[in-house]
């Protein structure tokens, strides 16, 4: 167990964080958390019903019911000691929403591999298809982590609209995310964000300088051509986690970067043909 004390993960899901007081619970297991005063080394299994003479951190594995299976996986594009690079289907959440937590890519990845370590490195869309990388390595998870905080990875997008649109250019808009709502609003005093957008028809080709919640589609929404399968933009319809009717018609089809190690280019293209998708 690592000098945090923190658990391993319990099939493929991270033990969480809490702060025991008076006593330690009858029910399940906590194990404590590094902390500079606390009268257990970090990892220590603590006694069940045990008095506590001051507030103890402490991880304990949440209770995570079953859950109904989404019908589609993932393929691997590339893998290696450090990064696997996973196509992502339409409606499998990246990491857990909240709603699901089993039926994820992140905890799918986990079990397949028998690794706990390997995390997602930026956030895709349930909705949306493609390329995710994970980091399985955490000595150089840092590392490739800059990538995205730095917004150096070239990522390329493909989706399809519900009318013909044509342009050809880059486009700043402020976007801001309503509290208690699943839509982002194009808002003067929101974040800035930056899409290089080049589409002659349906089809239509992104390039985000910037990774905003539902930049894309905002974007889309905004020129007044949605994406095709949207359920949140322009109306949000109600949602249902297991109605795979209407795919969203965005996927994350291409990256590049230099990677932080080998300092080379990599490059990495999703297998899934969005037409065949949405069809």
């Amino acid at each position: 167990m690592p000098n945090s004390g923190r658990p391993p993960a319990r099939a493929g899901i991270s033990p969480r964080k809490t702060v025991l007081r008076d006593h330690v619970p009858e029910q399940g297991e906590y194990f404590a958390a590094r902390a500079g005063d606390s009268p257990y080394p970090p990892g220590t299994l603590l006694p069940a019903g045990a008095e506590l003479p001051r507030p103890v951190p402490a991880w304990y594995h949440p209770t995570v019911p079953a859950e109904r299976p989404i019908p589609f996986d993932y393929s691997v594009i590339y893998a290696d000691r450090d990064l696997i690079v996973a196509d992502k289907p339409h409606f499998l959440p990246t990491t857990t929403n909240g709603r699901l937590q089993r039926e994820t890519l992140q905890t799918r990845l986990r079990v397949d591999f028998g690794e706990d370590d390997i995390v997602p490195l930026h956030r895709l869309d349930r909705l949306t298809a493609g390329l995710v990388l994970c980091s399985r390595n955490p000595a150089t998870r840092a590392a490739y982590q800059r990538i995205f905080g730095k917004g150096s990875a070239v990522k390329r997008y493909r989706g399809v609209v519900k009318r013909p649109l044509y342009v050809d250019r880059e486009i700043t808009l402020h976007m801001h995310k309503l509290r208690d709502s699943r839509q982002v609003l194009v808002a003067s005093d929101g974040t800035p964000t930056s899409t290089y957008v080049r589409a002659a028809g349906r089809e239509v080709t992104m390039w985000p300088r910037t990774g905003h919640t539902h930049q894309l589609r905002v974007l889309l929404n905004y020129l007044g051509h949605p994406l095709l399968g949207d359920d949140t933009y322009p109306a949000p319809r109600k949602l249902d986690l297991y109605d795979f009717r209407a795919p969203l018609a965005l996927l994350h089809e291409a990256i590049s970067f230099i990677d932080p190690l080998s300092q080379s280019e990599r490059q990495f293209f999703s297998s899934q043909d969005l037409r065949t998708t949405i069809e």
